[in-house]
């Protein structure tokens, strides 16, 4: 199959061009010690034709951001998660309308998760070579052989979308698959609120007030400090230290010293640190309450059990898998809501609304 290295901004405009209206796009990046990706490649075929845009070499990218921002076009993506995130930090703005292959492969029980060359050689009879999934993108020169393979990605999500598609109207499920997928970008959408990031701390359960109030201003913090660097968060400070940091409470870089932080992070950010201690213990009414897991609430077991016997029933009676329907992320999101946030209908929970709305609300 051929492609069309696009290197100039005219040529990218040229293609952007296109009258298609279903549009094939993948990504290549590189994320290791950055908090964004960054681009390698943008990959794109309008059922005619594949382009392989260089965004190293491409400075005005406004044509594509156009093309997949325009809601007359449909965007297919195969796992498009971090693709959406890329899409939204590079142009500003999600695409406007997205289908997932990998989504419509759930819906079918093909696989919760089954990636792209697993899933084109069980539908299309055809083995990718995915000998480069570990390349470095931002390399430059790329061989053919790598070109070739990120060609593939786009080249035959066409086909396979088409095979999905139709299995999908054959079954009557492809109301509830653009469902899934609109719901999926607008979680993209969301971002981490800093002053909440210290929920995400795996033992924050673990903390009392006191320290509650410290490690949510130093996530708050690193967080910022993350974004506005283009750090990975665990490059500014490791979540560990933050831990410790919140725990012991330090009033002097010679205490932070003793808590076993690296000798870079102090350094850096040993100041802010203990001035952000120092802000948390001069506010106690600031305090955030204890952190409570969902295990600790009485019957949790039970009613664990007892959503996930109503949600294998709905599965049997829809013939959508039942981990699509309600993953135990998503059971803990309604149970959350339940019980902390007294079904407060402002935070109504995924498994009452759209699709799972209709299949579970009943049962619930």
């Amino acid at each position: 199959m051929t492609y069309t290295i696009i290197s100039d901004n005219q040529a990218l405009a040229d293609f952007c061009q296109t009258n298609a209206t279903v549009l094939a796009v993948d990504t290549e990046f590189v994320r290791t010690r950055t908090y964004y990706a960054r681009p390698g490649l943008y990959q794109i075929n309008d059922g005619e034709h594949t382009a392989l845009v260089d965004p190293l070499a491409v400075t005005d990218m406004s044509p594509l951001w156009r093309l997949l921002h325009d809601g007359n076009r449909l965007c297919l993506l195969h796992a498009g998660g971090e693709d959406l995130e890329l899409f939204q930090h590079q142009s500003g703005a999600l695409p406007a309308r997205v289908h997932d292959t990998q989504l419509a492969a759930a819906f079918l029980g093909l696989g919760a998760q089954l990636g792209f060359a697993p899933l084109v050689e069980q539908l299309l009879g055809v083995s990718l070579d995915k000998a480069h999934a570990r390349t470095d993108w931002l390399a430059r020169p790329l061989s053919p052989a790598q070109l070739s393979y990120a060609a593939d990605d786009v080249i035959y999500l066409y086909p396979l979308y088409r095979t999905l598609h139709e299995r999908l109207a054959q079954k009557g499920l492809l109301d509830w698959f653009e469902q899934e997928c609109e719901w999926t970008v607008k979680r993209r959408a969301v971002n981490v609120r800093p002053e909440l990031a210290y929920l995400e701390v795996k033992n924050a359960w673990t903390l009392d007030r006191q320290a509650l109030g410290i490690l949510q201003r130093l996530c708050a913090w690193r967080l910022n400090e993350a974004r506005k660097r283009d750090l990975a968060v665990n490059f500014v400070v490791r979540e560990a230290h933050l831990l410790r940091v919140a725990e012991r409470a330090p009033g002097s870089l010679s205490d932070l010293n003793r808590l076993g932080l690296e000798p870079m992070e102090i350094k850096r950010h040993g100041q802010t640190l203990l001035a952000l201690v120092q802000q948390a213990l001069a506010a106690p009414n600031s305090w955030p309450e204890p952190v409570k897991r969902l295990v600790d609430f009485p019957g949790y077991k039970a009613e664990l059990k007892r959503i996930r016997e109503l949600v294998e029933q709905a599965g049997e009676a829809s013939g959508v898998p039942a981990e699509l329907i309600a993953s135990k992320r998503l059971i803990h999101q309604y149970l959350s809501w339940k019980w902390r946030l007294e079904e407060s209908e402002d935070a109504m929970p995924a498994l009452l609304q759209g699709w799972r709305g209709e299949l579970m609300q009943s049962r619930l």
